[in-house]
This record gives C-alpha cells, sequence and structure tokens, in this order.
C-alpha cells in the first residue's frame, strides 16, 4: 500500500515538530511524530545546537535553475526503510587538480567516491573517433544533479519531439511540462536534469553539448559510449553520480514507485545483469521489468521509494553517535570528520484516549552542508492509529517531544 501524505495547504506553519498520519509498510494506519533538529558543525567537527532551526519540509523543493533537480525533500514520510544521508554544497579542488575524487564515508560502512572533472569539451580525433579534451581546473564543483551525467538532447527533442506532445494542451499546466520531460526519449530517465546525454552525432547536438563534472569513478564516460543512438538503450549508459538528493522521477527511484521507462527489452534482457542498478546492488533487476500500464502502478510500489539519498548513501537505521568522513567535500579541510549528535528525542503522540503513547524514534534523514557548517536530523516515531488523520486534526493534536 502506497504511504498518502497528509494534506498540506500553503498556510501550514514553520514547524521542526508535528505529528504524522499515515500507513506503514503493512498497511496498517499509523500516527507518529516527526522531530527535526539542525546542529552547528565547526571545524573540529563537533556540532553544537544551531540558534536558528530549520522547520520541516512540506513538499518537494525545486531548483529554480533546473527544474529537473531538487533542493529538498518532503519531512513527511512515514516508516521509511533505511536512514537517507545526502551531503549538499560542493566538491572542492583543494589539490588544484584538472580531475580528483570527493567522497563520503558513513560509520562503517563502504565509502561512496565521485569523479570531478573541469570543463571538458568533445573532439574528434584525426581517426575521426569522439574523444574529450583535458579538463579545466575549477575550484570546486556544485553537488547538484545538474553537474551529473544525464540531461536531454535538445536537438533531437525539438526535432523529434515525444509521443505525447500532441496532448499538451490536454495537461494540467502545473504538471505540463514535467509529464512532458517524463514521456520524452531524449530525456536520460536516470536523469533529466544532468548534461551530457547525445542520442545521436548530429554536429549541432556535438556542438552544444556538455560534459558531466561529476561522474561515477566504476562507471566514467567515454568517446566510445558517449552516443547512445538509440534512446530505448539508455540502461547500458553510465549511472549519474552524487551526493545530493535524487529526484523521484529518475530512475530507479521511479521504479520503486512502480513505474519504468521503456528500453529495448527484446534486445538487452541478456544483459540485465549487467545494468548498474542490479550490478551494484541498488535494485533487483525485476524493476526493468514492470509493465507499462500505468494501473499497473500501485501494485509494483516498494518502499524503497520513500528513501531519497543518492544511491549508496541509504543505510540501516543510524542511531546517532556515528562518524561521516568526507574527502574534498569541506571549503577549508580536504578531510573532514563529523560526529553525528548522540542526544536522541523522547516523542510521545496523543492515543486518542485521554493520554500518550511513548513512540520508538528512528534516524530518517541526515542532511549534512559543509559550506554552511551544518548538520540537520530528522527524527520519526510511530505507533498503530485507528485511521488516518487529516492536516487540520494534526496540528491541533496533543503531542511531546524532549531531548
Amino acid at each position: 500500500m502506497t504511504f498518502e501524505p497528509p494534506p498540506v495547504v500553503s498556510e501550514a506553519p514553520a514547524l521542526t515538530q508535528m505529528p504524522i498520519s499515515g500507513a506503514d509498510r503493512n498497511g496498517r494506519m499509523s500516527l507518529g511524530v516527526l522531530a527535526k533538529r539542525t546542529y552547528l558543525v565547526g571545524p573540529d567537527g563537533r556540532c553544537h545546537l544551531a540558534p536558528e532551526q530549520l522547520p520541516l519540509n512540506y513538499g518537494v523543493v525545486e531548483d529554480p535553475d533546473n527544474p529537473e533537480c531538487i533542493l529538498a525533500e518532503p519531512d513527511l514520510f512515514l516508516d521509511k526503510l533505511e536512514t537517507d544521508v545526502v551531503v549538499r554544497g560542493h566538491a572542492w579542488n583543494h589539490a588544484g587538480a584538472p580531475a580528483f575524487y570527493a567522497g563520503v564515508q558513513v560509520h562503517r560502512y563502504p565509502a561512496k567516491q565521485v569523479a570531478v572533472f573541469g570543463e571538458r569539451k568533445l573532439i574528434k580525433t584525426a581517426t575521426g573517433r569522439i574523444a574529450f579534451s583535458e579538463p579545466t581546473v575549477l575550484d570546486k564543483v556544485p553537488l547538484s544533479y545538474a553537474y551529473a551525467y544525464g540531461g536531454v538532447d535538445e536537438r533531437a527533442e525539438r526535432e523529434w519531439g515525444s509521443t505525447v506532445e500532441a496532448m499538451g494542451d490536454q495537461l494540467d499546466p502545473e504538471t505540463r511540462d514535467l509529464v512532458l520531460s517524463a514521456a520524452s526519449p531524449w530525456r536520460y530517465p536516470r536523469n533529466r536534469g544532468g548534461k551530457g546525454y547525445l542520442v545521436d552525432d548530429h554536429p549541432e547536438s556535438l556542438d552544444a553539448l556538455e560534459l558531466p563534472n561529476l561522474e561515477d569513478p566504476h562507471d566514467l564516460l567515454s568517446g566510445d559510449r558517449i552516443i547512445v543512438r538509440d534512446p530505448w538503450y539508455w540502461p547500458l549508459l553510465p549511472i549519474p553520480a552524487s551526493f545530493d538528493w535524487l529526484d523521484g522521477g529518475n530512475f530507479p527511484r521511479m521504479g520503486y514507485f512502480g513505474q519504468t521507462p521503456e528500453w529495448a527489452e527484446d534486445d538487452l534482457t541478456q544483459y540485465v545483469d549487467a545494468f548498474p542498478e542490479v550490478r551494484y546492488g541498488y535494485a533487483d533487476r525485476k524493476i526493468f521489468f514492470y509493465p507499462p500500464n500505468l494501473l499497473d502502478i500501485p501494485k509494483h510500489f516498494d518502499r524503497r521509494a520513500l528513501n531519497g539519498a543518492s544511491m549508496g548513501l541509504r543505510f540501516p537505521y543510524l542511531g546517532g553517535g556515528e562518524t561521516i568522513t568526507t574527502a574534498n567535500l569541506h571549503p577549508q579541510l580536504p578531510n573532514w570528520s563529523v560526529r553525528l549528535p548522540g542526544e536522541r528525542p523522547t516523542l510521545w503522540v496523543d492515543d486518542r484516549a485521554g493520554g500518550l503513547n511513548e513512540l520508538r524514534p528512528q534516524l530518517y534523514t541526515v542532511v549534512l552542508e559543509p559550506d554552511e557548517g551544518r548538520l540537520t536530523l530528522l527524527w520519526v516515531g510511530f505507533g498503530p492509529a485507528k485511521r488516518q488523520y487529516f492536516e487540520h486534526e494534526l496540528l491541533a493534536m496533543p503531542m511531546l517531544v524532549e531531548w
């Protein structure tokens, strides 16, 4: 059963804690409490309570410079399966090199690395092969997925359009652009907001192409795989790499929601186990075989869709006290370690019988912003409920959070 967050109105107050209502992983109605806590982090990695506490996010916060990328996820999810660890800001080039690595290691789990490049251009060799120029030296690169592999072949999309473009006038104006984007075969399903995706070698497309600055070091882009030629062969292309939030419309997260973009299933089924999502253990192979019927989407919903961290940065519930070590992600320190605060909230919510139920808190989200020297934690606890409650009921419901 999918989770329906409580309806939210634009007048919702800026809260750091509130009750939440919805279905748990077993489909049972539950009532819980959200508690968000913001800390300032010094160069020594020690955390202190911030004087300004960031409020709960009621919805997706889009990047105004790139609507295909997001700045923040909603906090209103109940019963997420893992802890999201998100690092926002920049990769910093402390060595002054054309290319370098940035990395994050959480506790004793394997580190996640991203290869960071300066600006590069496509060049053609004397034999006509496509190659990349040497990267320029950049002081820093934003960690947004806008700088990772992906994006759109704008010339191809402009020339060929998409199968639903003729229906554009019938679509809701508020969601029209997103629907058309999702249906376009000329946009990379794993990251529609990135750069470097090229369907064919038309001179106009080659000249306009911007290469990504962030790449998976184990799945690098190269001149001989830069042109996909057939958009339905997208599963063979590199997986995007970053430490930031992953938009729910990008694969494999959209696959967890129950919908997989079309691909050349007849030709590529024998290679599914080599697709990066399966090879890295980010998804089961079955995620590639969901039928396109929209009515079947709820049947294939996987609760992993509620986790919005980058692949490789989702962990069994953290409990506080773990260390996060970063490489080339702090503006002054090439290597920086942060110890998560050990404090855990005690949560209670109305038992609907005149008393309070104590809830078991779980750490759902860790957002580290080295540029700002800031750390934000989201704790959630929940228990059985008689039904789902509405926004106006939740805002008036008795609850208690103690730190």
